[in-house]
């Protein structure tokens, strides 16, 4: 799992960070999970976390799940106007489950017609 110790260590590895598009992929992938991807949630939330200082492995996990969004590309959410409308959720957490700042960890996952809504 990432964590701070992956985060440049000196001033030269942040600066060869600088010519990568890090944050353009991050925000593609936040807008691929915002729309059709609920999947990508806990992915997204551990490489923002490191979006103050990305490293090299910050980057090369973040291609990973660009590989896992090619592999399942076919894959989307679709919403039929037959269903019925029931609302019904999921809520998991973790306590003190991130390492680095010892906090507890919390989702949820919102359902109507049987798709995830929130």
């Amino acid at each position: 799992m990432l964590n701070d110790d992956d985060s440049p260590s000196s001033p030269k590895k942040t600066k060869e960070m600088e010519d990568i598009s890090y944050y353009k992929a991050l925000g593609l992938l936040i807008w691929l999970q915002d729309t059709t991807h609920p999947d990508l949630f806990f992915s997204i939330n551990l490489l923002s976390c490191f979006t103050h200082d990305p490293d090299k492995a910050h980057w090369n996990t973040l291609k990973l799940v660009l590989c896992y969004m090619k592999g399942i590309l076919d894959y989307k959410i679709t919403y039929h106007a037959n269903r019925k409308l029931d609302l019904y959720g999921y809520i998991n957490s973790d306590f003190s489950g991130d390492k680095n700042i010892q906090r507890s960890i919390e989702g949820n996952m919102f359902f109507v017609a049987g798709r995830p809504v929130s």
